[in-house]
C-alpha cells in the first residue's frame, strides 16, 4: 500500500475489512450491541456517496466502452497512474461533449 497510496488517502471498503492506515471500512454492528448514532451517519454518508459515484461510472461506463475493460494490468506504479488517466481523460471528454 504504501507504494500506491500518500499519507492522507485511503480506500472506503466494506464492513468485512480491517481497519488500517490505508483502509477506512463501513461501520458494522456487533452481536451484542448496536451502532451508535454516529457510526449509522457515517454509514449513511458513505452508502449516499457510494451510490452517486456508481452512478457517475455507470453513465461513463455507457458512453466510453473503454471502461468496461481497461486493457492494462496493474502491477506497478506506473500502470495505476496509466489508468487513472485514460479514466480522467474519459471525464475530461464526457464534461465537454456535455
Amino acid at each position: 500500500p504504501e507504494r500506491f497510496f500518500s499519507d492522507d488517502e485511503y480506500v472506503l471498503a466494506y464492513a468485512e475489512y480491517k481497519t488500517t492506515n490505508y483502509i477506512v471500512p463501513i461501520k458494522k454492528k456487533s452481536r451484542n450491541s448496536e451502532l451508535s448514532l454516529a457510526d449509522q451517519e457515517f454509514n449513511t454518508k458513505i452508502s449516499s456517496m457510494r451510490v452517486k459515484i456508481e452512478h457517475a461510472f455507470g453513465i461513463l461506463k455507457e458512453r466510453f466502452y473503454s471502461l468496461k475493460s481497461i486493457p492494462v494490468r496493474i502491477k506497478r506504479k506506473e500502470d495505476v497512474v496509466k489508468v487513472n488517466a485514460w479514466i480522467r481523460v474519459c471525464v475530461a471528454l464526457n464534461n465537454f461533449l456535455m
